[in-house]
């Protein structure tokens, strides 16, 4: 449930406009990778301060969109690979 209020509104809509549309190269966990589209690299802190929504709150609602099967998420230590399901 995408809509569950305007966090989770608002993370969604932020994960679909900053997924690419075509592939391109990334780095993640050190190294080369080539993002598909869909997929977009980021992290809870950079989500939270561009939406102004505690970094807490974000990590519940990135684990919401997983738990669904809305999105898939490879984690590191200092950021995810997010692919849009």
């Amino acid at each position: 449930m995408v809509c569950k209020d305007n966090d989770h509104l608002a993370i969604w809509i932020y994960l679909l406009v900053n997924a690419t549309h075509k592939e391109i190269p990334a780095m993640f966990q050190g190294r080369k990778i080539t993002l598909k589209p869909g997929q977009l690299v980021t992290g809870r802190k950079s989500i939270a301060e561009q939406l102004s929504v505690s970094e807490s709150k974000v990590k519940r609602i990135l684990l919401l969109f997983e738990s669904d099967q809305q999105i898939e998420r490879q984690r590191s230590n200092q950021n995810s690979l997010i692919s849009i399901v």
